[in-house]
């Protein structure tokens, strides 16, 4: 492949660019502007609808589950006492009132309220049995009556009690307040969030919250704290996104200022960033048109790559455009000279760094290749935008006289490049073996690299709202995670046979046995129909603790869970069907841990094909999520990595017509990726939905300047005949730009260094690692490598040689 005749095809594209520069403009704004327009439909996809989509086996468990049992996810409060006593006094409970009455008159969908103000409780009387509310008709001053109810809400021991350490703590100081949701559906749907379950999500979750924080609710003498996913959402939008967007506009101004240093006038702060914010824009509100939510998580990535690569992209364009321009002292004709220089080498790094990303598409969770697609495009936009914005623009001005006292137009840094090349050429073999050894040192590092997915571990300690969590967390009665087991039988009745409900009271058992389920006092927190049949159970036979259990006799278990499901039915209802065929049994995590997840998940599958053979078992909520989010994660990343470097390894072979220069390409590439891989290991530093972007990433950027640098060789020994004049003619026109495009991309990636959010701190130590890591790998191993192989062929004598110039500035 001549790299001379591609050169002339695209001078032939700078041509015309300036022909028909007045034309293009036009084409560009109206272009941006109707894309720009899109952006008032922009919005955020939020919650676990936007991790697995529609035909995904977890979305469709889920949907089986809201079938039977309605909606998944409700929302709660969780109130401690602070002061001395416990919640059963008159001002306590008016305001566990009060509280319960605004959370189920004031959040949409509000279905079902449970709190000890609003609990049945099966008592057995003279007749059998009755269900009584501990305050029915009102909540008294009497503190004798105070006592009776108390009393009743805290009969018997914790393990006769469901409600003991699950609703209510066994001291009386903690209590929890549930809101059950309906199914997300109907009119109110359409009419009021316009068929957005994401904006339902959102609306519950601040309505919780401002009832949470309204003036009413402010006491020294207790405190609130939310749960949900509606609440952990809107607490995302409010307290992350921000953060999101602040790494944005840090970004857009560190690329001001490098623009400004380094290129010096106005022109090359403006169009930059211009072409910059024109095609993210353009891209972004074109997703919106078509209905693209953006990932609230993952927004910041391809935005802060784009603005960096459009510097670097800039950088290419504009320094290239000085150095002929002081050769020349022509514009257009310095225009069309750049274009030429440039227009493949660029256009090339663009189409094997937008093949990085299009490697996320194989990471079968949303926000990811979400990601990987608005990457993609946001590069593809950012080339678009540079390679034709920038020469047109340059084109504007006046000529001047060339610079006749430095013929090549190099600058003395320029020439500080060009001996580091015949440096590198002497010691091509010490810098081959210490390279060598270097990445040898790392590679143990790749081994102990671990998932973990869960975003509080994430999100670090430094969010507002982590430490309020935390101190729920330590709470008796308080979780952040929990899951759900659904069973379920093909007949009619079928948990009306003692055998398969034996199975079930076992499977309880065994669930309490994991290591993260929650236990509060001395019982596993594992709910089930099985309490409220051991409750009637106990009730019908005068209230007597040995009759506490589930009856094995068949039409004694038959009549007692068909009185449950009418004396008991919304209880009832939330954990079995009305025809008896299907159940759900409801866990809380201690905590999350990705190795123990995964280990859970495995022995309950386990187990219920060992308990249940000929039933259909479902598992979902947050554990199921996240260790599934977990796997993918991993052999998605690895996935990517692979697709990654074999898409451009045949990239490469490609595009210079050569097996052997093709994989020499590839070397100093996955050399970064090693040093990324080694640092995550050895700091513990976990793959996550950040941190699994970083070495496709790292591998699509690095390969920019590894093509920059061939490139340039093989048009110098086109030129010039030999590899060592060839290779330092490429330095003293690249090396510059390589160097400048490296630092301010890592200048770019430092914002994520003053982030609170801990996965965004990592993710610009390991990008700031590893590009520093390609630089150094383009300034050394790949030249040296280069000249020992010798890829292009025999050298030859021309009649061409680089002047001997001492350069002013």
């Amino acid at each position: 492949m001549k790299v001379t005749a591609i050169n002339h095809f695209f001078g032939k594209v700078g041509q015309a660019q300036i022909r028909f520069r007045w034309a293009i403009l036009a084409v560009f704004t109206v272009i941006t502007l109707i894309c720009c327009m899109g952006l008032t439909h922009f919005s955020f996809s939020l919650g676990d609808e936007g991790w697995f989509g529609g035909s995904d086996e977890i979305t469709i468990n889920k949907k089986k589950y809201e079938e039977v049992f309605g909606n998944l996810n409700g929302v709660g409060v969780l109130i401690i006492k602070q002061s001395d006593g416990d919640l059963f006094n008159e001002d306590m409970l008016k305001v566990i009132d009060r509280l319960g009455n605004r959370l189920r008159d004031e959040i949409p969908f509000a279905d079902r309220l449970t709190s000890i103000i609003e609990v049945d409780i099966p008592v057995g009387n003279e007749e059998g049995f009755e269900v009584k509310k501990p305050f029915k008709d009102c909540i008294p001053s009497d503190s004798a009556e105070l006592a009776k109810a108390r009393a009743l809400v805290m009969r018997g021991s914790e393990q006769t009690n469901a409600l003991i350490n699950s609703l209510v703590s066994d001291n009386g100081k903690e209590s929890w307040i549930l809101l059950s949701l309906l199914p997300f559906e109907g009119k109110t749907l359409d009419e009021e969030f316009n068929g957005d379950k994401d904006e339902v999500t959102l609306a519950i979750g601040y309505k919780l919250m401002e009832i949470i924080e309204s003036e009413e609710f402010q006491s020294s003498g207790y405190k609130l704290y939310g749960s949900g996913v509606p609440y952990e959402d809107a607490k995302e939008e409010r307290y992350d996104v921000p953060e999101y967007g602040k790494c944005v506009m840090l970004g857009f101004v560190v690329m001001l200022i490098f623009l400004a240093l380094f290129l010096r006038n106005i022109f090359g702060v403006i169009v930059p960033a211009f072409a910059t914010l024109g095609a993210i824009a353009s891209v972004l509100g074109a997703m919106s048109f078509f209905g693209i939510k953006a990932d609230s998580t993952l927004i910041s990535l391809p935005i802060v790559l784009g603005m960096a690569l459009a510097v670097g992209y800039s950088v290419h364009y504009i320094n290239m455009f000085k150095l002929f321009f002081r050769r020349t002292g022509k514009r257009k004709e310095s225009v069309v000279m750049c274009v030429e220089e440039c227009g493949w080498s660029v256009l090339f790094t663009v189409i094997t760094t937008m093949a990085s990303f299009v490697s996320f598409l194989f990471v079968d969770m949303k926000p990811l290749s979400w990601m990987g697609k608005t990457a993609a495009l946001i590069v593809f936009a950012i080339y678009i935008y540079v390679s034709v914005l920038i020469p047109i623009l340059l084109s504007f001005g006046k000529d001047s006289a060339p610079d006749t006292a430095n013929e090549m137009g190099a600058t003395k840094l320029d020439m500080h490049f060009s001996r580091w090349a015949g440096f590198v050429q002497k010691k091509r073999w010490p810098i081959i073996i210490t390279s060598i050894l270097v990445l040898a040192a790392f590679i143990p590092g790749i081994f102990k690299i671990t998932a973990r997915v869960d975003y509080d571990a994430i999100s670090g300690d430094k969010m507002p709202y982590i430490q309020k969590q935390k101190e729920m967390l330590a709470a008796k009665l308080g979780n952040r995670y929990s899951y759900s087991v659904m069973i379920q039988f093909d007949e009619e009745g079928a948990f009306k046979d003692p055998q398969n409900m034996n199975a079930l009271l076992d499977f309880e058992k065994f669930l309490g046995t994991l290591s993260l389920t929650k236990w509060s006092g001395g019982k596993a927190r594992v709910s089930s129909v099985t309490s409220i049949l051991k409750e009637m159970n106990s009730a019908l036979n005068e209230g007597k603790e040995e009759f506490y259990k589930v009856p094995e006799d068949e039409y004694v278990l038959a009549q007692l869970m068909e009185l449950s499901s009418i004396e008991m039915r919304e209880d009832f209802n939330d954990f079995m069907d009305e025809d008896f065929k299907i159940t759900t049994v409801n866990v809380d995590m201690s905590r999350y841990a990705t190795e123990e997840a995964r280990d859970n998940v495995a022995a309950i599958q386990t187990k219920l094909s060992e308990l249940f053979p000929k039933a259909h078992s479902s598992l979902l909520g947050d554990m199921i999520q996240y260790a599934e989010m977990s796997n993918r994660t991993v052999f998605g990343g690895i996935k990517s990595i692979g697709f990654s470097i074999i898409i451009i390894a045949i990239m490469l072979i490609a595009a210079f017509a050569s097996i052997r220069t093709g994989l020499i390409s590839m070397i100093p590439n996955i050399a970064p990726v090693i040093l990324v891989g080694g640092v995550m290991g050895y700091m513990d530093y976990a793959l996550d939905f950040g941190t699994v972007t970083v070495m496709p990433m790292i591998l699509g950027i690095a390969v920019d300047d590894t093509i920059h640098l061939t490139t340039h060789l093989k048009m110098g020994l086109e030129k010039y005949g030999t590899y060592g004049t060839a290779m330092e003619s490429c330095f003293r026109e690249i090396g510059k730009s390589m160097f400048l495009t490296t630092l301010i991309l890592c200048a770019m990636f430092t914002v994520y260094l003053f982030s609170p959010m801990r996965f965004l701190f990592i993710v610009g130590v390991l990008v700031i690692f590893g590009l520093a890591g390609a630089l150094l790998a383009d300034y050394t191993i790949s030249p040296a490598l280069l000249n020992v192989v010798k890829p292009f062929g025999k050298e030859k004598q021309t009649s061409l040689r680089i002047p001997e110039e001492q350069s002013n500035s």
